[in-house]
C-alpha cells in the first residue's frame, strides 16, 4: 500500500526544513504526533526516533536517508509488515513543494492495509496541512 500526497507551502525549502528536520518538535505542529523520542540524536542516517502518535501504539523509527535541506527517509517494522515514510522539498516559485508519502510493504500487509489505510492517508493529509499551516505563520 502507498498514500501520497503534495502540498504547497508559502515558505522557502529552508523555513520548511527547520520545521520539518526538527523532529523531537512534530508535536508542536501536528496532531498526529503525540511525542517524539531522539534516541541517538539529530536527524541522521543511523539515527532512531521513538514516535507516540494518537491510537497507535509507540513504533521505533530508523533514519535511512537524509539529504540535509531537501529529504529524509525512515522506517519501522511493526505486526510482520514494514512502514517506510518519505520527506521531499522542492523549490517553486514563491515557495516550496512538500511531497508526503507511506509504503506499507511485509507479509501482512495485504491484510492488514483494509485496517490502516484509512488511519493512514488521515495522518499523512493531516501533517501536509499541519506543515503547511506551521510553516506559513507569520510569527515564523
Amino acid at each position: 500500500m502507498r498514500h501520497e500526497t503534495t502540498v504547497t507551502i508559502s515558505a522557502p525549502p529552508t523555513e520548511v526544513w527547520t520545521v520539518l528536520a526538527d523532529v523531537p518538535g512534530w508535536p508542536g505542529w501536528t496532531p498526529t504526533v503525540s511525542s517524539v523520542e531522539a534516541l541517538d540524536g539529530e536527524l541522521r542516517v543511523g539515527h532512531r526516533f521513538r514516535v507516540k502518535q494518537p491510537g497507535v501504539a509507540a513504533a521505533v523509527w530508523d533514519v535511512v536517508e537524509v539529504e540535509p535541506g531537501s529529504s529524509f527517509c525512515w522506517a519501522t517494522r511493526f505486526a510482520g509488515g514494514r512502514m517506510v515514510a518519505s520527506h521531499w522539498i522542492r523549490a517553486t516559485d514563491g515557495g516550496s513543494s512538500v511531497e508526503l508519502r507511506i509504503d506499507f510493504t511485509g507479509g501482512l500487509a495485504r491484510l492488514l492495509t483494509p485496517l490502516v489505510s484509512g488511519r493512514i492517508r488521515r495522518f499523512v493529509e493531516t501533517e501536509a496541512a499541519s506543515l503547511k499551516q506551521a510553516c506559513e505563520q507569520p510569527t515564523r
